[in-house]
């Protein structure tokens, strides 16, 4: 698999913005197979303590899903955090499927 990933956390007045990337760095096109509506997942952490998911309390359709990126090609999720408190974090990216893509950035609040 040639994918590559990052994400970045811009932190705003009462929420925090998180994009996350994941690049065909490769010469072919991938597929990337999706297990369900949810794409992608972010996940603030402060050390070993989860502060906050995505995820947490949405539902989403169960359905298996395929997207081919291009070689060259890249896609990019969005998700806030809203009212965060102040603090030290790191954000984790996920991609929700069955290959290992994942980032990790440091921010403050």
């Amino acid at each position: 698999m040639t994918l590559e990933s990052s994400v970045t956390a811009a932190p705003d007045d009462d929420r925090v913005v998180f994009e996350y990337t994941v690049e065909n760095v490769g010469d072919a096109p991938e597929e990337i197979t999706f297990r369900s509506g949810l794409s992608a997942d972010f996940a603030v952490v402060d050390g070993d303590d989860e502060r906050w998911r995505a995820s947490d309390g949405q539902l989403f359709t169960q359905a298996l899903r395929t997207e081919t990126v291009d070689a060259g090609d890249s896609r990019t999720f969005s998700e806030s955090w809203d009212d965060p408190e102040p603090g030290e974090y790191a954000v984790v990216a996920t991609l929700n499927a069955g290959i290992d893509a994942e980032a990790r950035a440091d921010f403050s609040v």
